[in-house]
């Protein structure tokens, strides 16, 4: 039986898998988990040899597919081979026409149709349960949080950081370079919350930065879009957002609504020790100039 679709048609594979985690059996999680850890490549090799890697036989790598919706593990490739050239594809591919008809759709409106539908959509799909678990991890003042982005999406991770940072003690913010990151990763353990934002097209030191802060034992909050991050696999939550805004651009609107929701959170979870830390800090700026 194809898994339901009472909402938007799932756009890429992962978003189905995840989707569909509760009509699985468990061996057929087995593939889909095999198939999320090295997405979406996992789904280009053989029947044979994706069943060998779950752990499964052949049939239920087929049934899995068959649940998907699709109607071979053909199709399946299909789609991934898609989704491979989607990742990749920046400003000059997504370029629209030269010659747009702009008379017929002011730019308002143009940008109300796209981008505020790409935030209402992910903030409806936007699983309640991940996102909860979420804020537990970046609200827990026993736990330090350290937030970094790619080369656009650090704008987000640092506008995260600066309400953090008043919300709650041991928060940091990496600028986007490669020597602050690692010297950020001696001191990542246990006790470490990593938040990372990484979107289309994927930056790899932000990648290796996370998977090697879950393999010291940080416990990874990863923003990204539905085709997902390579650092998906490492994550221990994963947000994921409509990235499809005016071309040639993607939009981060949709991301910046889930920040803004995961302060909120914050907020809601800290208590009267919150209110107690915002009234030091207005004393603290409201002090005359020495």
């Amino acid at each position: 039986m194809a898994i339901s679709r009472s909402r938007r048609t799932p756009k890429t594979v992962a978003e189905l898998l995840r989707a569909g985690r509760g009509d699985f059996t468990p061996s057929e999680l087995r593939v889909g988990q095999a198939l999320l850890a090295d997405y979406p490549a996992a789904g280009l090799q053989t029947v044979a040899a994706l069943a060998e890697t779950a752990g499964v036989s052949a049939p239920t790598v087929v049934r899995l597919v068959a649940k998907l919706g699709f109607p071979g593990f053909a199709t399946l490739q299909q789609r991934l081979r898609a989704e491979l050239s989607a990742r990749s594809a920046g400003p000059v591919e997504l370029y629209p026409d030269p010659e747009p008809d702009r008379t017929a759709s002011p730019l308002l409106r143009r940008c109300q149709r796209t981008i505020g539908h790409a935030v209402t959509q992910s903030l409806r799909e936007l699983d309640p349960v991940e996102l909860d678990r979420a804020v537990e991890l970046i609200a827990d003042r026993d736990r330090e949080v350290v937030l970094t982005g790619g080369r656009v999406s650090s704008t987000h991770a640092e506008y995260l950081a600066r309400y953090l940072s008043l919300l709650r003690p041991g928060v940091r913010y990496l600028q986007p370079d490669r020597a602050a990151r690692d010297a950020a990763l001696l001191d990542v353990g246990r006790r470490s919350t990593l938040v990372v934002f990484d979107y289309r097209r994927y930056d790899d030191e932000v990648v290796e930065f996370g998977r090697e802060g879950a393999r010291r034992g940080g416990k990874v909050v990863l923003f990204t879009d539905p085709y997902l991050s390579p650092l998906a696999s490492s994550a221990t939550e994963l947000l994921t957002t409509v990235d499809d805004g005016p071309p040639p651009f993607l939009t981060l609107a949709p991301a910046l609504a889930v920040v803004e929701s995961i302060v909120l959170g914050v907020v809601e979870s800290s208590g009267p020790k919150l209110r107690r830390r915002l009234e030091s800090f207005d004393r603290l700026t409201a002090r005359e100039p020495r």
